[in-house]
């Protein structure tokens, strides 16, 4: 075979690799997307049957006193945005569970790194974690609104309250999670131990974060009413329970439909978010490029 002809047979087979390449690339995109779609259909099944099962029981099966319906509903959601009452209690209800949600994740993360760094910290404070996580928050409730009064403090470290300790044993078991031989390897190249920590424990923790992140997202809203349920003049928790006493069951549901647009808004973002960080983990490097 001449000489000549060997980069041009080489040129060729390296193009016809590369054109496999580029449509399996393109069949994994093309089958993702049906998935997704596929998800999103069904999806919008289910929730079609529960909404039909719901609309045909209201007034034949159960009482529409006790259910509503879903028209009353949206019918009330759209009245209270239009004339701004659900604007009024939704503001100070999303204040308190962001301020409360932000807390807890930052002092949940930062109480893991400081026990982590200390010797024997995990060992020593993790009895007392548990004791304090393991008391219902419903019973603190009251008690925390005497500490703190009937304003924005106590409503906001009831929401902190539901996010810290899930955040910060998860972060624990992110930093757990980091393989030790790849910790003894990096140490034996000199690397410092703020270095080893920066740079490899809490980038491979990111994704427990994260996952905690999501979890405790519901939970910051459900401390920020029950804070309003014991004591308050304004919030959705005010407004449900104060419609849950008139018998107006579809401002009840009205008032949960905002909060679970709202957790979903904000549940897409960390999403993000996570996505943004954790932009140099193998899968999601692969995404990005699909």
């Amino acid at each position: 075979m001449p000489a000549r002809e060997q980069p041009m047979q080489v040129n060729a087979g390296w193009a016809h690799e590369q054109s496999l390449l580029v449509r399996e690339e393109r069949h994994a995109t093309v089958t993702r997307r049906y998935e997704t779609l596929r998800i999103f259909s069904l999806r919008a099944v289910v929730m079609g049957g529960i909404l039909g099962l719901w609309w045909t029981a209201s007034g034949t099966l159960i009482d529409r006193l006790f259910v509503s319906d879903p028209i009353s509903v949206v019918t009330s959601f759209v009245q209270m945005s239009l004339d701004g009452t659900l604007w009024w209690h939704l503001e100070s209800t999303l204040l308190e569970m962001t301020l409360g949600y932000i807390l807890g994740v930052t002092v949940g993360v930062a109480l893991a790194i400081i026990v982590t760094l200390i010797p024997w910290g995990g060992q020593i404070v993790r009895p007392l974690m548990l004791g304090v996580f393991a008391i219902p928050k419903v019973a603190l409730a009251p008690l925390i609104i005497v500490w703190f009064g009937i304003h924005l403090l106590p409503k906001v470290i009831l929401a902190a309250s539901l996010v810290l300790f899930i955040v910060y044993f998860s972060t624990l078991a992110g930093f757990a999670a980091v393989s030790r031989d790849l910790i003894a390897s990096i140490r034996v190249m000199g690397a410092s131990r703020s270095a080893l920590f920066i740079k490899l424990i809490l980038p491979s923790a990111a994704p427990y974060i994260f996952a905690a992140m999501r979890i405790t997202l519901p939970g910051a809203l459900i401390g920020a009413i029950i804070g309003e349920f014991v004591s308050s003049n304004r919030g959705v928790g005010f407004l449900i329970a104060y419609a849950s006493s008139r018998y107006n069951t579809a401002q009840v549901f009205a008032g949960i439909l905002s909060l679970l647009i709202f957790v979903l808004i904000l549940n897409t973002l960390v999403s993000r978010v996570e996505k943004y960080i954790a932009r140099w983990r193998p899968d999601q490097v692969q995404r990005n490029r699909n």
